[in-house]
């Protein structure tokens, strides 16, 4: 072999558009023959692409190392496993094998074995015949002995051992425990007792002279926790304060809670909380600018926080006037523009809806037929 010169490579073997199809055809039937020469696995090379040379050499990649294998390398290595393909390995032949003569102490072994199973398996199978006729034997016992019972017995015995359903059902039931439905009763009866009362309290307000000390008023009550006003509602009723009496709650400042009840309502509500140890803050002002926690009063005046509490109270007073129901609403408005907490606009607004408009003239006559009519006549009309 002529030695190449000094400082060029080797040239490459290109392969003919021949020697590339024929290389393409016997990759796609041995490729899974194909083992990797770097890291002997097989099945692993796929086709990559081509180079640019003239004609396009294709290129090889293996899978499972990443080796790539040129168009000649290839081309060896497919030319192998097609000879391998063609020349498989010689195998044994078991019709040889099988031919080959048996000694005569191997069928005498054969033969024994053969005969020590068959004697197993006859005595196992009459043992299990013997268990089955056995069993068979107590079975029909056991139908002779329920049958002989009389049928009022086993009736009897099912009842005792499986209650009825209407039985189970009225022991289970809590409605059968006469000590917990009259404690059911006497509590239901005690509280339409007092909705009751206080239905006729309610009532015989309205039919009595107005009072002499009209007017409402706040009455500021500590608190831990600023809570919805449902739970606070719930937490009075278990104190046995009327919630109707109680016209309007909320939070003025931190830890203070406001109740707006009438003039006449005060003294006994005051009275009821001195009962479960309940001070009533009576020196509380809302328009006082010392009652403003937020920092961002911190840098202002005294008299610009007193006008920003005094704000915040009339917006309080304003939002209260929308849960309160007439008629009292009309009251409440009234006694809120005397005090200077809502603006005139809003005192006429309400003022306006109470009073009913009247777009047709009144008619008299038939004012006073109505007053001579039969009130039988309208007892039957109802």
């Amino acid at each position: 072999m002529t030695p190449t010169p000094r400082g060029r490579k080797a040239s490459k073997t290109i392969l003919s558009n021949e020697q590339i199809s024929h290389l393409n055809n016997q990759f796609a039937s041995v490729r899974r023959l194909l083992v990797c020469q770097s890291c002997n696995k097989t099945g692993s090379i796929n086709r990559n692409g081509s180079t640019t040379a003239d004609p396009p050499q294709p290129c090889f990649l293996c899978k499972s190392c990443g080796k790539v294998h040129n168009a000649p390398t290839m081309a060896e290595l497919v030319e192998q496993a097609s000879k391998t393909l063609q020349n498989p390995p010689p195998v044994m032949d078991d019709m040889e094998i099988s031919r080959e003569p048996a000694s005569n102490s191997d069928i005498n072994v054969n033969a024994s074995s053969t005969q020590i199973n068959i004697e197993t398996l006859l005595a196992t199978i009459q043992q299990l015949t013997a268990e089955l006729q056995q069993a068979k034997a107590e079975i029909k016992e056991l139908r002779n002995q329920i049958t002989q019972q009389p049928n009022q017995q086993r009736v009897t015995d099912i009842d005792t051992q499986f209650p009825s359903l209407g039985t189970a059902s009225q022991v289970s039931t809590p409605w059968r425990d006469v000590d917990r439905l009259n404690k059911i009763k006497q509590s239901m009866k005690s509280q339409n007792q007092k909705r009751r009362i206080q239905r006729q309290e309610a009532a015989a307000r309205f039919l009595q002279p107005p009072s002499n000390n009209q007017g409402f008023q706040y009455i500021y009550l500590p608190t831990k926790a600023r809570v919805p006003f449902g739970q606070l509602r719930s937490r009075l009723r278990r104190l046995e304060i009327n919630n109707s009496r109680i016209l309007d709650i909320n939070y003025p400042a931190r830890n203070v809670v406001a109740l707006l009840v009438h003039n006449d309502y005060a003294p006994e509500l005051k009275e009821h909380l001195k009962k479960f140890r309940i001070q009533v803050k009576e020196d509380f002002d809302p328009c006082d600018g010392s009652i403003l926690k937020d920092p961002k009063y911190e840098n202002s005046s005294n008299e610009e926080r007193d006008n920003m509490a005094y704000m915040h109270h009339c917006n309080r007073m304003e939002r209260a006037l929308t849960y309160i129901r007439p008629p009292v609403k009309f009251a409440v408005a009234r006694y809120f523009y005397e005090q200077g907490w809502i603006g005139k606009s809003l005192f006429d607004e309400i003022v306006t809806s109470h009073r009913p408009q009247f777009t047709e003239p009144l008619c008299i006559e038939d004012d006073d037929e109505m007053a001579i009519e039969n009130p039988l006549d309208r007892l039957s009309e109802l």
